[in-house]
């Protein structure tokens, strides 16, 4: 497969090779046939880049991007975060890497404890970084205004917000360490379509301002064509195709590209009756 990278000077913030997955049903000692989650998966990005993981559920997508933030090990493949060979890391030796890749999942509400304060949620990474308590204080304060939450509610239990005011901040959670890359694992879902917008182009004002990269991992071929730079396309564990955004959606090469294109255009048709709008 042709990569976005391979004529290019400019050296990636993330660089996947080979990259594969399996899970035994039953734990490692059983008899069970493994599950192959990924297999053989390749691409890169560079900072300040949004590249989109795309496919149906169960394709393997998010299991690359727990892969990526080093939650797990694969199996076999390398893993280069800014030059540095990431698989074989364990322990201290993750510390830095957490730093600089963060996770934003699907539902806050379990990503975030419930029974934290705003404050306490938020300031989480930098204690398990060793910040003191001031510091941590302040970094909060500075990451609430980021994502227009005020700094008056950082006392307030995670219960007491909204769905889209949790979301924030668990954008607010992420970006107190300053990291490079920023994994979007489904983080859209379950938003109503205001919301969701308003979550988009906050995320997209971050980028701008400190050149983050995303590695935004969607089913949503609609949404990602909104934000993203470049799409690899996924079904059953393989990339099976990775261009462009724009030249994917205007040429699809694959028959699971141009299946994700018609789903798009069928919801987008359903949403324009129900609305009244035209597409």
């Amino acid at each position: 497969m042709a990569n976005s990278f391979e004529n290019s000077d400019v050296e990636p913030l993330l660089r996947v090779e080979g990259l594969s997955k399996r899970y035994v049903p039953g734990g490692h000692w059983s008899k069970r046939t493994p599950v192959v989650a990924v297999n053989e998966a390749s691409f890169q990005m560079r900072s300040g880049q949004t590249h989109a993981l795309v496919g149906p559920s169960g394709c393997g997508k998010s299991t690359v991007a727990r892969c990526v933030a080093r939650l797990e090990r694969p199996d076999s493949g390398r893993i280069w975060f800014e030059q540095q060979e990431i698989v074989a890391l364990g322990g201290r030796e993750l510390l830095p890497i957490r730093k600089n890749i963060q996770l934003i999942f699907q539902d806050a509400v379990t990503s975030l404890n419930p029974r934290f304060s705003a404050a306490e949620a938020i300031e989480e990474p930098l204690r398990i970084q060793g910040c003191d308590r001031s510091e941590r204080r302040h970094v909060a304060e500075s990451v609430m205004k980021e994502v227009a939450l005020s700094c008056s509610w950082l006392d307030r239990p995670i219960m007491h917000f909204s769905g889209g005011q949790r979301q924030r901040l668990a954008i607010a959670r992420a970006l107190t360490t300053r990291p490079k890359l920023l994994i979007l694992d489904e983080a859209f879902t379950g938003l109503d379509l205001s919301t969701q917008a308003q979550i988009v182009n906050l995320l997209l004002e971050l980028q701008t301002a400190h050149a983050f990269g995303y590695l935004l991992i969607s089913h949503d071929l609609g949404l990602v064509a909104g934000m993203a730079d470049t799409v690899a396309v996924m079904a059953h564990g393989r990339l099976v195709e990775n261009r462009p955004t724009r030249e994917l959606i205007a040429n699809p090469q694959q028959e699971e590209t141009k299946k994700l294109i018609a789903s798009t255009r069928r919801a987008e048709s359903a949403l324009a009756l129900r609305t009244g709008a035209s597409v």
